[in-house]
């Protein structure tokens, strides 16, 4: 784990945490944490490292957090608050005939 993060970057982290507090009343810390990491890419920061600094965050706040890595798929394919597509893919998966 890094300590030497750079003040834009943590600047970035609580405003991102702030705003999906606002915006939903709860903060998914791992949608966050990559909304942040993509913004960031030039500080080559882990995601897990992210993902901690934005647990801080929301810890600080006192908001309620969640852990679903499934959102980032399910929130409509927008994590970038600026209208661009995010980089994730959706996942197409089709159950079988067997699984339904």
């Amino acid at each position: 784990m890094r300590y030497d993060y750079s003040s834009r970057m943590l600047d970035d982290v609580y405003s991102a945490v702030q705003r999906a507090f606002k915006t939903a009343g709860i903060v998914n810390i791992s949608a966050v944490a990559e909304q942040v990491r993509v913004r960031n890419l030039a500080e080559n920061v882990a995601l897990e490292d992210v993902e901690y600094l934005v647990l801080q965050a929301a810890q600080r706040l006192g908001a309620a957090i969640e852990f679903d890595t499934f959102g980032l798929v399910s929130s409509g394919n927008r994590l970038a608050d600026n209208g661009e597509d995010s980089p994730i893919v959706p996942l197409n998966l089709h159950r079988s005939a067997s699984m339904q």
